[in-house]
């Protein structure tokens, strides 16, 4: 009887070593394996039930704010956007290119052509001021009442590299900004906004450039160019 009862007693100690004996490096990847699984199918779920816009949503970073010290036009690195192409799925949207242009394409948007001729006005009489000042030079300029009495309301920065396109592999962007002065801030812009992206694509812009261009007074920025032609280079 006693023999018995110290077999019964050895066998339940032998029992709780085997519970205590840790997890075999096997075994580790087999677990890992099935919470991998089980992520997968709910990601799945969630999916079907939530929809692009949420999971977009979830998944993009804080929207960057363009204009005021920021230019419109700036988008991630090219590797990361031209895996997009033109016409990307929801579900290809990251936090890496959440920012590229291809999510804010609409063809359909209204007031477009209006956009584009004023934008376009705009650019043109900033050239046309760049052209007038490259004919002036030092001793006209100070005739004139200096630097800053023949500054433009809008002028454009050179850079000396060159950006390319976001959306189709191989070309050239551009290589310069447009610039505003206002509120004590800085409305910028690239020149490739316009042709390669608005134009040629039907990209959208931020609600708040979309506001500085509509607002902005293109026939005082025609009469002022042609007020410093009359005064300095006339002369």
């Amino acid at each position: 009887m006693n023999s018995h009862l110290l077999q019964r007693k050895q066998r339940k100690q032998t029992k709780k070593l085997r519970r205590r004996r840790p997890i075999t490096s096997t075994q580790r990847k087999v677990m890992n394996f099935i919470l991998a699984a089980f992520v997968a199918a709910a990601v799945s779920t969630a999916a079907k039930f939530l929809g692009p816009p949420i999971l977009a949503a979830l998944t993009s970073p804080q929207q960057s704010k363009h204009g005021i010290g920021q230019c419109e036009g700036y988008y991630p690195d090219t590797e990361i956007c031209l895996l997009l192409g033109t016409s990307p799925e929801w579900f290809q949207r990251n936090r890496e290119n959440a920012e590229c242009p291809q999510w804010k394409i609409d063809t359909t948007c209204e007031g477009k052509d209006a956009f584009i001729e004023k934008l376009k006005g705009i650019e043109t009489v900033a050239k046309e001021w760049e052209d007038s000042l490259a004919e002036m030079d030092m001793d006209t300029i100070a005739k004139c009442g200096g630097q800053e009495a023949v500054k433009p309301p809008v002028w454009i920065r050179r850079e000396r590299g060159v950006a390319w396109s976001r959306i189709q592999e191989g070309i050239m962007a551009g290589n310069s900004e447009y610039h505003c002065d206002r509120d004590g801030g800085n409305m910028c812009w690239t020149d490739a906004l316009l042709p390669m992206y608005v134009e040629q694509y039907g990209f959208k812009p931020s609600k708040e450039f979309h506001v500085f261009v509509s607002m902005f007074d293109l026939n005082s920025f025609r009469n002022a160019l042609q007020e410093m032609k009359t005064r300095c280079v006339s002369e």
